[in-house]
């Protein structure tokens, strides 16, 4: 396994509307050194003739059934020669210098084991990012970072080792639908999360993802106590008083050679 190497992981399933988009927002970076790796769970639409047209552009191109998104994420993480993984799902984007940051941070503070950046977001057609969110420990570890509290930790902002994912135990054996929520759980339990400022990815909110088919399934799986009031300005008032030291803490080790 490569300590320096990155492995974006992407899982599709019938995801036509916004797969080319994705995929290119990967093969664009500006920074080279990484491979790619797209598992599809036998699409029924036109994803397949849509990875077959970029199929020259992944490291890996797994066309099989799977048990859902994060088994295919978790074949993807055990393929990965890559010790530093970017995960983003095929309807939402990388910015084109996401590999470069990561990468940075990572080479220049090895001991991180993961990492979060700015949030980034795709709405109502536009894109743009917001601050990089602070998640103090006790708040990832007890499960605190859920939408009626301190707020999710945004998956497309995250970068991560391979051996944090596989220390963790990864997804477990029958995930939810909220297995992103309890992986960065599982992950607090042996890592701090550091917060900069770069820019890893964005998130869209669009009416066909899962995430809002699906949004009381999801907060169940997230044990949201709180259906109609949400604590989440704290995150925000916090994370606004500590951004000048994000900002250079983040700076400083950029610089560093």
């Amino acid at each position: 396994m490569n300590k320096n190497l990155v492995t974006v992981i992407t899982p599709n399933y019938n995801g036509e509307k916004f797969l080319e988009e994705s995929i290119k927002s990967v093969i664009n970076q500006s920074y080279k050194k990484f491979e790619y790796i797209l598992l599809d769970g036998k699409s029924t639409d036109n994803s397949i003739n849509i990875l077959n047209k970029y199929r020259n552009n992944f490291t890996k191109l797994i066309i099989e059934k799977d048990n859902g998104i994060y088994d295919a994420i978790e074949k993807g993480i055990k393929l990965a020669k890559g010790e530093i993984i970017i995960w983003i799902n095929s309807d939402d984007v990388l910015h084109k210098d996401a590999v470069k940051n990561v990468s940075t941070i990572f080479r220049n503070k090895p001991s991180l084991s993961w990492i979060t950046g700015i949030n980034g977001y795709i709405k109502y057609g536009f894109s743009f990012f917001g601050i990089p969110y602070i998640y103090p420990n006790f708040i990832l570890r007890n499960g605190f970072a859920r939408h009626d509290l301190w707020g999710y930790l945004q998956q497309e902002s995250v970068s991560f080792k391979k051996s944090l994912f596989i220390k963790s135990k990864g997804f477990g054996i029958k995930p939810t639908i909220a297995g992103d929520y309890k992986l960065w759980t599982q992950f607090a339990k042996h890592s701090n999360l550091e917060t900069y400022n770069i820019k890893i990815g964005r998130f869209r909110t669009w009416s066909g993802q899962d995430s809002q088919l699906r949004i009381k399934e999801y907060h169940k799986h997230s044990n949201i106590k709180f259906k109609f009031i949400s604590f989440r300005f704290i995150r925000l008032l916090i994370s606004l008083i500590i951004f000048p030291y994000i900002y250079l803490k983040t700076n400083n080790l950029i610089k560093k050679k």
